[in-house]
């Protein structure tokens, strides 16, 4: 190091050594700043920075050190749960470069990792163990005597890209988990958290850790002078006029060349563009360097695609979905591309971080598609400015809050069944005390817990003894045999497509096609030979013309940040730098706030357009999908609504709903029929009033029942 760094001077000698060859001549800020806190061993650190920010380091520098110091020889020091199999191994390929000359193991550990691998570290396990929530679930249920052995020396629990368990079955699942393991052990172990897109520190510290038994640092990760190269296109569709093919011919002229990244909001779009830049190749003679990556592609195609990225020898464009979303190492990626509408702030941040490493500008394309069709949403240009609003955000460092209050009832059974399996019962107090007093599902009180308890047993996924100890049932017996039990969310069932010629899979779908139709799958067409019921194979054969890419996938409720930053930017008269003139989304943007202000929507919350009365309140899904169910309930109205407005309302009927005496929640979930309201994997064992309370905490919101904006 050539400049002086009193964190620098904390860390091992062998661990400054491998500094040293690395050749820095200083540690990024965020490593400055955390390698001291990390190092004290007595609280959460919420390590923030953007991708390839150095955040591995600056947690691990500190671990390291601390490792060699213990001088502990059994038990795992660090146990580090990560989201994908694919991050695992690409972790555990830098931290076995890191660790190499200091003695320290290394054991990736997930379902495809050799068990005789697995038994070696279990003989001696030793250093730091990387991990997905469900394989720690089975160490713990399968291993239940080992476990005190094995993480008797824990001091670190490490968790990468936190944001993608926030708000989820699987984050729910990871919180019982680090709170059963902390039961276990009878000490609390510092936690230590890793992602790019935090905004709202105080939800994040909660979900880290939701009692407050240890107190929680954010080092500061420094000032970014990181450049970011921004271009939005528009592109308008209707029933005569595909916007695929514009769209693909501006992929092929910009990112031919190159490695880049083109994000679509479903597998069925990166299907389809996937195929049309292969039309493109074959038709002018060159090679193709457009490829596709999504979860139903077969793990083959979708590590060849990854590690022609990284490898870097020859150009690669890869159409995908968020399976590429998450800190892979994929190399150098020039650029990044999103089609269609930005759903998400944290969503197109941690995209574009995937570019621009290396001292290079982070590049971001944006073609944003208008449906010429869509009436209301096309003079407004909502998705051009719901793009505009993302952008905006991203640009002011401002994301989504992360919903850390819901009750994940479907977890729960999952986890009392996991409890069972690992001790063999409990008493029914002792369960609550387990996993919701002391454990992840706080907000459930005991009258809940009690309540699900009888609806389990009534169904016999438990049972209870005499004694009144909660064992399983026979129905329990089954859903714990399950291979899948220790997935927490719906595992859909997938149809596997094979190759006729050569038998090689080729990916997954989730519905069974006609014999002779043709289906698009890893970015080539397919003709449907014949189906195996038995088995779940659709066989097919390469044909080169015609077909249609079909995948199962659900809406995403838009967050109230955005469609507030949307009525801004109609409101203003900025001018976006970024805004491409030749596709005219300057001039459409202008004609929208014509639009807006013509029609009154800066002083007034009622339009009429065309025969159909709106409420436009700017207020996101989750509280327009409140109001509509509050519009039937109290005036019988069928209402449809999107993230910025409620169909079908009237100034007057908002004013008899503000004077209404209101139900609560709960009671609105209640019109609704349960397929409409069972979406988690064990939602189908809750009573009707736990599932309308789910629903209700989930997906509606209580405050717009006192206060109608």
């Amino acid at each position: 190091m050539t400049s002086a760094s009193s964190s620098y001077d904390l860390l091992d000698e062998r661990v400054r050594r491998w500094i040293w060859r690395q050749g820095w001549t200083s540690l990024k800020d965020i490593q400055e700043n955390a390698i001291p806190i990390v190092l004290a061993g007595d609280r959460d650190v919420i390590i923030s920075a953007s991708t390839a920010g150095g955040k591995t380091e600056a947690a691990f520098l500190p671990i390291l050190t601390s490792i060699l110091q213990s001088g502990r020889t059994f038990g795992y020091q660090v146990l580090y749960v990560s989201p994908l199999k694919a991050l695992i191994n690409d972790q555990y390929r830098r931290l076995s470069d890191m660790t190499a000359d200091m003695g320290i193991d290394v054991i990736p550990w997930h379902g495809d990792i050799d068990a005789a691998r697995k038994t070696r570290s279990l003989k001696n396990p030793n250093g730091i163990v990387i991990i997905t929530p469900e394989s720690l679930e089975s160490f713990l249920i399968n291993r239940e005597q080992f476990v005190m052995e094995a993480f008797s020396s824990l001091q670190y629990v490490v968790i990468d890209e936190l944001h993608s368990f926030i708000g989820t079955e699987r984050g729910k699942q990871l919180q019982s988990l680090l709170s059963r393991i902390e039961q276990v052990t009878r000490r609390h172990i510092p936690r230590i958290a890793m992602s790019a897109t935090f905004s709202d520190y105080d939800a994040v510290k909660y979900f880290l850790r939701n009692d407050s038994s240890m107190p929680c640092a954010i080092p500061p990760q420094g000032e970014s002078n990181h450049e970011i190269k921004i271009l939005v296109k528009e592109f308008i569709a209707s029933k005569d006029t595909d916007v695929t093919v514009p769209i693909s011919q501006e992929i092929y002229n910009n990112l031919r060349g190159s490695n880049n990244l083109v994000f679509t909001n479903n597998r069925g779009s990166a299907e389809e563009y996937a195929v049309l830049l292969s039309d493109m190749c074959e038709e002018k003679g060159v090679p193709n360097e457009f490829r596709v990556h999504h979860g139903s592609i077969s793990k083959i195609e979708r590590e060849s695609v990854e590690r022609d990225l990284q490898k870097g020898e020859h150009p690669v464009t890869a159409f995908c979905t968020s399976t590429l979303e998450l800190g892979v190492d994929i190399g150098k990626v020039k650029s990044i591309a999103q089609i269609g509408t930005a759903i998400s702030v944290s969503g197109l941040r941690q995209r574009l971080g995937r570019s621009g490493r290396r001292n290079e500008p982070s590049i971001l394309r944006v073609f944003s598609i208008e449906g010429n069709d869509d009436g209301l949403l096309h003079d407004l240009r909502s998705s051009l400015v719901q793009n505009i609003a993302v952008i905006e955000l991203i640009r002011e460092h401002r994301y989504e809050t992360p919903s850390i209050n819901r009750f994940h009832f479907s977890t729960l059974i999952q986890q009392i069944l996991a409890v069972i399996a690992q001790f063999g019962g409990f008493y029914p107090k002792d369960g609550w005390m387990l996993l919701c007093q002391k454990g992840a599902f706080k907000n459930v009180t005991p009258e809940l817990f009690l309540e699900l308890l009888k609806f389990l047993g009534e169904n016999d996924v438990i049972s209870q003894l005499n004694t009144g100890q909660i064992v399983v049932g026979k129905l329990g017996e089954k859903l714990l045999k399950s291979p899948d039990f220790y997935v927490a969310f719906i595992s859909p069932i997938d149809l596997t497509v094979i190759d006729k010629a050569d038998s090689k899979r080729i990916g997954m779908i989730q519905y069974v096609p006609q014999v002779g139709q043709v289906i698009k799958l890893s970015g080539k067409r397919w003709l449907v030979e014949s189906f195996d019921e038995a088995t779940s194979k659709i066989y097919v054969s390469y044909i080169k013309s015609g077909g249609k890419a079909m995948f199962a996938g659900d809406g995403i409720d838009i967050d109230r940040i955005i469609v507030e930053k949307m009525r801004e930017i109609y409101l203003t008269d900025t001018i976006y730098p970024y805004l491409d003139e030749r596709t005219g989304a300057k001039e459409h943007l202008n004609q929208s706030r014509l639009f807006f202000y013509h029609n009154h929507l800066d002083k007034s919350s009622f339009l009429q357009y065309g025969n159909e009365d709106y409420f436009i309140n700017w207020a996101g899904t989750k509280v327009n999908r409140t109001l509509a169910l509050l519009a039937q309930y109290c005036l019988n109205k069928q209402c449809d609504y999107d993230s910025f407005y409620v169909s079908n309302l009237t100034a007057e009927d908002v004013e008899q709903l503000r004077q209404a005496h209101k139900p609560n929640v709960v009671e609105l979930a209640s019109l609704l029929s349960r397929q409409h309201k069972t979406f988690q994997k064990y939602d189908y064992l809750l009573s009707d009033k736990l599932l309308d309370i789910e629903y209700a905490n989930t997906y509606l919101d209580n405050e717009s029942l006192t206060f109608i904006p």
